[in-house]
């Protein structure tokens, strides 16, 4: 099998004022593609899409375990995860690697 990068992971715990920065940085300059909810022990997530700002007000509220952000940003695709703990939210961002046009599509005729 042929050696695969992966793509680098950027880590960092963040407080009350860089999480709402986060979202307010997102919504402003980034093109929000995707925005998934993890469901919190006591509610449930459908696994559809939800808004930036709903994702926002859930982790606010601590009514999820993560949410995940797939957004454009400076010509590249990004993926944010932010995990909810008790007291503390993480941020693991990756920039998503380009594939070839080719990759992922296959020749159906």
């Amino acid at each position: 099998m042929d050696d695969v990068e992966l793509p680098k992971l950027y880590e960092s715990e963040l407080t009350a004022a860089q999480l709402r920065e986060l979202f307010e940085d997102l919504a402003e300059v980034a093109e929000v593609l995707d925005v998934l909810l993890k469901g919190h022990p006591t509610e449930r997530t459908d696994g559809r899409p939800v808004s930036l700002s709903d994702a926002r007000e859930a982790v606010e509220n601590r009514r999820v375990r993560g949410v995940q952000i797939r957004y454009r940003f400076d010509g590249s695709e990004w993926r944010d995860s932010l995990l909810i703990a008790p007291g503390r939210v993480k941020l693991v961002r990756m920039q998503m690697p380009e594939l070839p046009p080719s990759a992922g599509s296959r020749d159906r005729s």
